[in-house]
């Protein structure tokens, strides 16, 4: 599931305020908490039992002793983790090392906790769909371009529609046999949200990306992929990763999907290959 405390630190500002009292009692000193009992913790969070098996669900555990044995692997191990947001007047050496190492930290919390049920699921959609069509708003319309370049590429009929309102028109008038990949971190884009709603009303399946934790867009989609979400900054610098987090994700779901279906795809990416080969020639 990658860096517990990491995801605990990303949601904290979400939770109910009962959890989110568990959670800041683990970040003060995660070391401690894993000699405690659940009455321990909280006791000295000021919160419930009930409040801190809760919380365990929240973030995504099974329970109380997932959370401690979690918590018991992250501490021994011997590299840092974390998000370092980006400070005044700092140098060129300092600015490239912490974003490497936002980067690196997103990428393996995200595949710490990718789903491998979903991603067959979602594989298994996309092979049934006749169409596949993609949206996102902002810097999630790079990842729906990339889902639409990608799937053409496998031989899929798969378009990026940036105007909702003919995304709209071509879900009523379109195959019925089609999926949508609907792509929002927050999970809470109104734009999305409202597409979602179309899609589902025209018989359409829906595959979300988000990242982790409780949205609307999770809730209405098929199938849910999710990644990791690191703490909000100033600069919001840690927002570049979670760009790059999606990017795996497809990546990772593209390339499993073509493994499967490694024979058909060959080809198809030999003749989109030579397509594209013609213009340069030419």
């Amino acid at each position: 599931m990658g860096s517990v405390i990491n995801r605990i630190q990303g949601m904290l500002e979400e939770l109910p305020k009962s959890e989110a009292k568990v959670g800041r009692a683990i970040l003060d000193d995660p070391s401690k908490i894993v000699k405690m009992s659940i009455h321990e913790l909280a006791e000295c969070s000021g919160a419930s039992g009930a409040a801190v098996i809760r919380f365990c669900h929240s973030i995504g555990l099974e329970g109380f002793p997932e959370l401690k044995m979690k918590l018991s692997v992250e501490l021994v191990k011997p590299e840092k983790t974390g998000y370092y947001d980006i400070e005044p007047n700092e140098d060129f050496e300092e600015i490239t090392r912490k974003l490497v190492s936002n980067t690196v930290q997103t990428l393996n919390d995200t595949v710490g906790q990718l789903d491998k049920e979903k991603v067959w699921l979602a594989c298994d959609m996309l092979q049934q769909a006749d169409t596949i069509y993609a949206y996102g708003v902002g810097a999630s319309w790079l990842i729906a371009e990339d889902i639409a370049q990608k799937w053409m590429r496998a031989g899929k009929h798969a378009v990026a529609i940036a105007d909702p309102h003919i995304l709209a028109m071509a879900f009523a008038a379109g195959s019925k046999n089609a999926l949508f990949f609907a792509i929002s971190n927050s999970g809470e884009t109104s734009a999305v949200l409202q597409l979602a709603d179309e899609a589902q009303n025209n018989g359409l399946q829906l595959i979300s990306l988000t990242r982790f934790g409780q949205n609307k867009l999770k809730q209405k989609a098929d199938v849910a992929l999710e990644t990791s979400r690191a703490p909000e900054t100033e600069l919001r610098s840690a927002a570049t990763s979670s760009r790059q987090a999606q990017f795996l994700v497809i990546d990772i779901l593209f390339y499993f999907y073509a493994s499967h279906h490694y024979e058909d795809m060959i080809e198809q990416i030999r003749a989109s290959r030579a397509a594209t080969n013609r213009f340069r020639e030419a």
